[in-house]
């Protein structure tokens, strides 16, 4: 899924204050990073998205603490308004 999905993407910045959900519904906050990996023989690929409150404060340069990630291998779809993620990233996701 991820990896189809990087490929409809016209840029990771599409993907900038979307709303994060859970498969089931829940909210779990906006995407205020993406995360890219790059090598010298392949375009950039998504790995990762970081939302929620640790999320803004590392974007605004505030951040104490690291911020919650979700890896690009849990995103289950992306719509017009918002990035679904199956309900295991719900658990605080991953801080790095």
């Amino acid at each position: 899924m991820a990896e189809a999905d990087s490929r409809r993407l016209t840029t990771a910045c599409t993907l900038d204050l979307m709303r994060v959900q859970t498969s089931d519904g829940r909210t779990l906050g906006h995407i205020f990073d993406v995360r890219c990996e790059s090598g010298s023989d392949k375009p950039p690929t998504v790995t990762a998205i970081v939302y929620g409150e640790r999320g803004l404060l590392e974007r605004l340069g505030l951040r104490r603490e690291r911020p919650t990630v979700v890896p690009w291998s849990r995103v289950r779809s992306i719509g017009e308004r918002a990035v679904v993620v199956d309900d295991a990233a719900d658990a605080g996701g991953t801080k790095r």
